[in-house]
């Protein structure tokens, strides 16, 4: 069982640095088996097809970004930082994971604006998240969809990160400053105004 796992992992591993080299309309299962380096009919014994595994791909980088905002958002609670301050210590953590990860981005972005993560992967996505977004309803407006807004935070980070992924807008800190200021605008316009007076 420990070496189907290993295998499953592997599988995993390669599948997102291939769709991150070679896009994912080229990626096949004969590529991911060749980086690899085993035969493609283990790919079968692990998953039960191309979609299943490149949809666990996708679980996986999911449950890693949660984890880390999950490890991120007690600076939320740091005494003496005013509340945009917080936020912005926050973003630039979850801003330098993803970007610190090249091919990881590069294959979420593919996949995440692909049809098949709507039809494979995307209501799984949504329950993943279900808890985050019920951690950090507190800090909102009581009438706030916070699994909308979360989404957008989160759409708005893809598209910005694939800009930085395409050598459009460079990689330093000014981004990541210009970058958290587009994402505030709407945020602050849903928190409680009670979290925003501590940045006056």
């Amino acid at each position: 069982m420990k070496q189907k796992d290993n295998m499953r992992q592997t599988f995993i591993e390669c599948a997102v640095r291939v769709v991150a080299r070679d896009g994912l309309d080229k990626t096949t299962t004969k590529l991911i088996a060749k980086e690899a380096g085993l035969n493609e009919a283990y790919i079968y014994r692990c998953f039960k097809n191309k979609e299943d595994l490149l949809s666990e791909a996708f679980y996986m980088e999911d449950v890693s970004f949660i984890g880390h905002i999950q490890n991120a958002l007690p600076v939320m609670k740091q005494e003496g930082l005013p509340w945009k301050e917080k936020c912005f210590l926050l973003w630039k953590s979850c801003w330098y994971f993803i970007l610190e990860k090249p091919d990881d981005c590069r294959f979420y972005l593919r996949y995440y604006y692909s049809a098949n993560c709507q039809n494979y992967a995307y209501k799984r996505h949504l329950e993943l998240y279900k808890p985050l977004f019920e951690r950090v309803r507190p800090s909102f407006k009581a009438d706030v969809n916070v699994a909308m807004l979360g989404h957008q935070i989160f759409d708005t980070m893809l598209s910005f990160a694939a800009h930085v992924q395409n050598g459009e807008i460079p990689n330093n800190s000014a981004t990541t400053e210009w970058t958290f200021q587009q994402v505030y605008s709407f945020v602050a316009d849903n928190a409680r105004p009670e979290l925003l007076e501590s940045n006056e």
